[in-house]
């Protein structure tokens, strides 16, 4: 009576056809992993500086993070780390200037462009480590909109009047893959200390007076339509609007 079975040439056959399958798909299922494990530690970064900033406001009985006792510091790295050290707890600061940062061999756009310095930062700018191991990058800026272009914001529906700081967060620090888009993140802190991404309406209209120059407008400044177009800035928006999945 002849026996049912596979041989083992058919055994071989079938598992150099698996292994095959698993080469091709084990990186893109890595790479998915990663994007969506980023993806999360940004959605809890955000709600822990944004947090620390609006009860920085709030604890000061002011609506102008400007008029804080924090914004007398950002020349005194010491003094700045203890000041926000109140509302943010952080487990190592420095300060650097407009180049890539200590301990980064390299930065790149969401479509593999190298850059030469931390996205959204511009001189000297302060860097806090928080204990989930992001890296908060802040500049200070004192760009704001005039009283007509308040105005013009205003009728456009942006809520964002000026500009006391930047913001870029590396969810995971100097690992990789330090591309902006992915785990390098871009903001405006606003005088309420909410954060602002780029490539939503409001930084849009206060960067263009443009309410569709947002993330899904391929024409405006910061697109994140797919990975071919922009640097990724806007793409902070994106990420927020669809609820912190990276679909891109």
């Amino acid at each position: 009576m002849k026996k049912s079975g596979f041989t083992l040439a058919e055994v071989l056959i079938t598992m150099g056809i698996v292994g095959v399958i698993a080469a091709l798909t084990t990186p893109t299922l890595i790479t998915s992993s990663r994007n969506q494990a980023n993806a999360a530690k940004l959605s809890s970064a955000i709600s822990v500086m944004e947090n620390a900033l609006t009860s920085l406001v709030i604890s000061e009985g002011t609506d102008d993070i400007v008029d804080t006792e924090l914004w007398n510091y950002w020349e005194d790295a010491n003094g700045f780390a203890e000041e926000i050290g109140k509302y943010l707890k952080i487990i190592s600061y420095k300060y650097a200037d407009s180049t890539i940062p200590e301990g980064y061999s390299e930065i790149k756009t969401v479509n593999g462009t190298s850059l030469k310095a931390m996205p959204n930062m511009d001189g000297q700018f302060i860097s806090l480590t928080l204990p989930s191991g992001a890296v908060a990058f802040l500049a200070e800026s004192g760009d704001a909109l005039t009283t007509a272009e308040e105005e013009t914001a205003a009728a456009a529906g942006g809520a964002l009047f000026s500009c006391p700081a930047y913001l870029t967060i590396d969810v995971n620090g100097i690992e990789a893959p330090n591309r902006v888009g992915r785990d390098i993140f871009c903001f405006i802190v606003g005088p309420d200390g909410k954060l602002y991404p780029y490539g939503g309406k409001d930084v849009a209209i206060f960067k263009g007076g443009s309410a569709t120059s947002t993330w899904n407008s391929d024409s405006g400044t910061y697109p994140c339509t797919d990975t071919t177009k922009g640097n990724g800035e806007g793409c902070t928006a994106r990420l927020m609007e669809e609820n912190f999945k990276m679909n891109y």
